[in-house]
Formats: structure tokens, sequence, C-alpha cells
């Protein structure tokens, strides 16, 4: 028994040499080879211990018996070996062709290749999980060109890249219809050779690609079918990713129609204009004029009083050359004339209105214009144009009073605060609503009934003030009426 370690070292040597391959090219010819090789030691190690007698003349049979058991193995293994074979091979040329498909083999053959099949198996699901982000990556893609070529299509202008040696590089259909031809024809076109424009046109291009600066909006001219077109122009330059080169995007919007409407609009803007002189005289006139009337009326009657005939005269001429201050003012408030260096005693001038319109309109609306004046104030400003701003505040505060239950009354302060002179007009009217303040000095705008006002007065008004440097402004905290705020400069002593 001392010698079983010599013959286990016996019967698992030839497992070791085939495991180890030092004798065999071929993993599955071991595997065949290692049961007979087993068996026959087995046998061996049998026949010398116990039956030392049969040892010599059964060896030729023991050896051909386990020959015969070995090819045996051999044939089983070799041909699952094939088949194992055969199948990997199948599933290889079917992946070529894109079927992903796992091996099944059966039990023989997975005993023999079972490590490789596994390793494909899990090769093909790797794979099919990559083709499928692949696929949707693809349509992702796909989507997003579409989507990029929607855009293209959509765009009111023509568009087109271009790149540093000026030739297009794309365009979308709008810049197909506008030069009429299709997008392969414009693809390597020179930019100056496709756009016909003018000299000024031209130079800006030149510019633009020289300096690679941006264009916003500028207007050009392009002859398309020999006729004249005009074009807002943008350029944006961008580094090309793969060559680092400069190229451009151009947009070009076709506004012809736009100016033709815009020449419309201009001439309908000069009629416009010519209405609202129009009807800024008539409603300037229109107070002065009714205090001719009136005094002219009082003349008809019979004034025993010579001085009252006197003073009912002279009121009708400083009246009429009022009409004729306001027509030159409103003359001069179109043209935009630059006002005059001149400088009014605002007080008087407060003072002269304030007695016109009580002689003549305080009367028919049966109110009286309080005012309440303190010291002298010379300001800036020509006489006859505050006059006219003067008589639209205090007329619109009549007018207003004639709208409420409350006792009418009209107010004309004036004062001086941080440095300024400031005059306020106020009555106790129903006021203004707080969501129509701010278009109190738009033009045309007005709170009156129909045919009452124009809604020029006010802003006529803001106009004369501002251009003496003074404000005009309605005061959103006052209660119980409505206050007009004027401030004028000071006239430095």
């Amino acid at each position: 028994m001392a010698s079983m370690p010599r013959v286990q070292e016996v019967l698992t040597a030839p497992g070791q040499l085939l495991s180890s391959g030092r004798g065999f090219a071929l993993d599955p010819l071991r595997r065949a080879l290692l049961p007979g090789a087993v068996v026959l030691s087995g046998a061996a190690y049998i026949l010398y211990f116990y039956y030392p007698w049969l040892i010599h003349g059964a060896i030729p049979y023991l050896l051909a018996g386990a020959a015969v058991l070995s090819a045996a193995v051999l044939g089983v293994r070799v041909l699952a070996y094939h088949r194992g074979i055969v199948a990997i091979h199948r599933a290889v040329l079917s992946a070529q062709e894109g079927m992903l498909d796992p091996i099944s083999v059966p039990e023989p053959v997975r005993r023999l290749f079972g490590p490789v099949v596994d390793d494909y198996n899990l090769l093909i699901k790797n794979l099919g999980s990559l083709f499928q982000e692949m696929e949707q990556c693809q349509l992702s893609t796909i989507g997003e060109r579409n989507r990029h070529d929607a855009i293209l299509r959509s765009l009111p202008g023509a568009l087109l890249t271009v790149d540093g040696d000026f030739r297009i590089t794309l365009s979308n259909k709008q810049t197909q219809d506008i030069f009429g031809q299709a997008a392969n024809k414009l693809l390597g076109q020179n930019l100056f050779e496709l756009l016909r424009l003018d000299e000024a046109g031209r130079e800006l291009l030149r510019e633009a690609f020289l300096y690679e600066q941006k264009v916003r909006n500028q207007e050009i001219v392009h002859t398309v079918n020999d006729v004249p077109r005009y074009f807002t122009l943008n350029l944006t330059f961008f580094k090309s990713q793969n060559t680092n080169e400069s190229s451009a995007v151009i947009i070009l919007q076709d506004i012809t129609e736009y100016k033709r409407l815009q020449e419309v609009t201009h001439q309908t803007e000069k009629l416009v204009a010519m209405g609202q002189l129009a009807a800024g005289v008539a409603h300037e006139l229109n107070t002065p004029l009714g205090t001719i009337i009136g005094y002219a009326q009082l003349l008809t009657g019979d004034v025993p009083d010579e001085s009252k005939r006197q003073q009912h005269l002279k009121v009708i001429y400083v009246e009429a050359k009022r009409c004729a201050r306001i027509i030159d003012n409103l003359l001069a408030y179109a043209r935009r004339d630059r006002c005059q260096p001149a400088s009014c005693e605002i007080n008087s001038a407060i003072r002269d209105v304030v007695e016109t319109v009580n002689c003549c309109q305080g009367k028919r609306y049966n109110v009286q214009v309080e005012a309440i004046l303190k010291g002298s104030l010379v300001v800036h400003g020509e006489p006859g144009q505050l006059d006219i701003v003067l008589v639209n505040l205090i007329m619109n505060a009549l007018h207003a009073t004639a709208l409420t239950d409350k006792q009418p009354r009209v107010r004309v302060t004036s004062g001086v605060e941080n440095g300024a002179a400031v005059i306020a007009v106020t009555d106790s009217g129903p006021g203004i609503e707080p969501a129509l303040r701010s278009r109190v000095f738009d033009p045309f705008f007005t709170t009156k009934d129909p045919g009452m006002g124009t809604g020029l007065g006010l802003a006529i008004s803001q106009s004369i003030v501002s251009k003496v440097g003074g404000t005009l402004r309605y005061d959103a905290y006052h209660q119980d009426g409505a206050r007009f705020v004027m401030t004028l400069p000071l006239q430095a002593m």
C-alpha cells in the first residue's frame, strides 16, 4: 500500500498531460483521449496488483480494447466537435446577414463549446443593443434633419451659406424661387456673380467679407428679371469644424412691397398732417372767434356808453390779433421750427386770458375763472404760444365743470418751485379716469362728446411747453376734479 501514491501519480499523469496541452494541439482531441487513458490506466493498475499472472497474456487485448474504446469516445467527441463548428459557422453567417440570433446546441456539444457559445451569445446580445441604439440615433438624426429642412423651407426669406471662396454651399426654397434656379445649379456659384447689386450693395458685401463684420438689416437693391427689388441683408460668419475656415450665412428678405406701402403711407401721412393742421387751426381759432362774435353782438345792440363801446372794440381787436398769432404758431408747429428766444411775464398773460374767458365763455357756462397769482414771473417762451396753452387748459376746465352737479369752479394759480415757475389749472369736474390718463396728451384723443373736441389741444400745448424747456402733466394725485400742472423755466434777471 506504500506504493499507492506512486500509482495515483501514474493515474493522474495522463490527465495532466492532456489538460496541459503539451502533447496535443486540439483541446477536443485531448478531451476525447482522456477517458480512454483513464480506463487503460485503471485496468493496468488492477491487473498489476491483483492478477499479475494474467498481465502478460492480456496486455495485447487490453491495449486493443482501450484503443477501441478510445476510438469510440474520440468518434463521439469528433462528431460533437463537428456539430459545434457547424453551428458556430452558421451563426456567424447569419450575423453577417444581420440576423443576430443566439446559438442553441445540444448538451454534448455544449460540453465541448460551452464557453465559446456563451461568449458568442453575449457578443450577439451586446451587438443587438448597440445596433438598436444606433438605429435610435439614426432615426433621431433623420428627424432632426427633417426638422431643420422644414425650418429652412418655412423661412420667409432667402437663406444661403457661403464658404471662404464666396461659393454657395447651401440654399433654401425661397432662394431658388428668387433666383429662378434649382438647388443643384446654385451650389458652387460665386455670390458676387449671383447677386446683381448696385455699387453700394457690392461695396457693403466686400467690406463685410474683408473684415468679417456682421451685417444687420441693411437695405440693398437686387435686380430680378431686369426689375430692381429691395431686400434687407443679414450676414453672420462662423468657423467650420473640419477646416476651421470662415463661412457665412446670408439671409435676404424681400421688402419691395413694404417699400411701396411705405411710400403710400408717407403720402397718406402728408395728407393726414394737412388735415391735422386744418383741424388744429379750427380748434384753436374757435375760442377767439367766439369772443369776437360775442363782442360784435354786444356792439350791434344799444351801447350808450362810448367808453364801453371802445372797450368792446379793443377786445375784438385783441382777439383778432390772437387769431393771427394762432395761425402763425400752428404753422410754426407744423414745420417744427425752433422757438426763437423770447420771454413772457406769465402772470400778466394769465390775467389777460382769464379776463377774456370770463367776459365771454365764462358767462356762457356760468362759471367765473379765479386767478391766484404771486408776484411777477418772467419765463422763457413767446407770449402768443403760452396764450394758446393757457386757453386750452382753461377751456377744458370750463367744459369739465359742465359735466358735474358740484359747484362749478375753475382756478388758476402760479408760484415758484425748485427754481421754475409753476402754473396749475384746477377744476371741480369729474376728473379723468385712471385708465385714460396716459393718453390725454395723444393727438386726436379726447374725452369729449363727438363734435365737441378734436383731441389736438393738449397735444399742441405740450409741444409748445416742451419747446421752451418746460413740462405739462396731469396731476394724478389730485382729488375732487382735474388738475394740470405746467412748469416753465424762469428768465434770468
